[in-house]
């Protein structure tokens, strides 16, 4: 052992030189020497510590409730819908169409049958108005034709013979639509069948007021009577 002075007293300290160790003969309370003696994979491997960390997880995320994974059905549905809602809006349209279309045919078809009835209706007039036109043209040449105003006809057959204003021979020289004298061939509707005021045995046809000519007598015809 050494001693050494502590400080200027005369008190001194005695350090042991070395410490001898002491042999335990009992195995079972001595320092485990093994350790020392494993090498680095051994020393840091944790497979058992691990192995019994995961089953612990796995028992606390048996615990825990389970979260839901988010898959893509709200894009899929929203992609669906849309793809109806297109589909809806073109049938809708392809639908109008058509029924414009229809509604465009019935209507130029009602607007031709409209214009074919104004054609038909202006025909129809114009030939009434023809047939009226032809009917007066008919009733003009039948008067025109007819001349005189009575129902006797009487046909001049020794012309020609003077238009008189009474039934004499001097009764004065007049003229019937624009005619002085009654020719061969001519028929007159007469009113009547007078003596001649001068010669009664001669015989005067009225034709209207104040126009006669002379028909002849008996034995002397100048015009003779027909059957209508």
């Amino acid at each position: 052992m050494k001693r050494r002075r502590i400080d200027d007293t005369d008190e001194t300290l005695d350090i042991p030189d070395f410490i001898e160790d002491k042999t335990i003969s009992d195995s079972s309370t001595s320092v485990d020497m093994s350790i020392f003696k494993m090498s680095d994979d051994e020393l840091y491997d944790d497979t058992g510590t691990s192995e019994n960390n995961l089953d612990d997880d796995d028992d606390f995320d048996e615990l825990r409730p389970k979260k839901k994974r988010k898959g893509n059905t709200p894009m899929i549905v929203c992609l669906v819908l849309i793809v109806l809602l297109l589909a809806g809006c073109i049938g809708s349209l392809v639908y109008a169409l058509k029924e414009h279309k229809a509604l465009v045919k019935v209507k130029t078809e009602y607007l031709q049958v409209q214009a074919n009835e104004e054609n038909y209706k202006r025909q129809i007039q114009e030939k009434d108005e023809t047939i009226n036109a032809l009917t007066m043209q008919i009733e003009e040449l039948k008067n025109a034709n007819k001349k005189g105003e009575g129902n006797l006809i009487y046909e001049v057959v020794d012309g020609p013979l003077t238009f008189r204003t009474k039934a004499s021979k001097s009764g004065d020289a007049t003229t019937y639509k624009d005619e002085s004298y009654a020719y061969n061939g001519e028929k007159f509707n007469v009113i009547e069948v007078v003596p001649g005021e001068d010669d009664s045995s001669y015989s005067w046809a009225k034709v209207t007021d104040s126009v006669y000519f002379c028909i002849g007598s008996e034995d002397d015809v100048w015009a003779k009577k027909v059957e209508s």
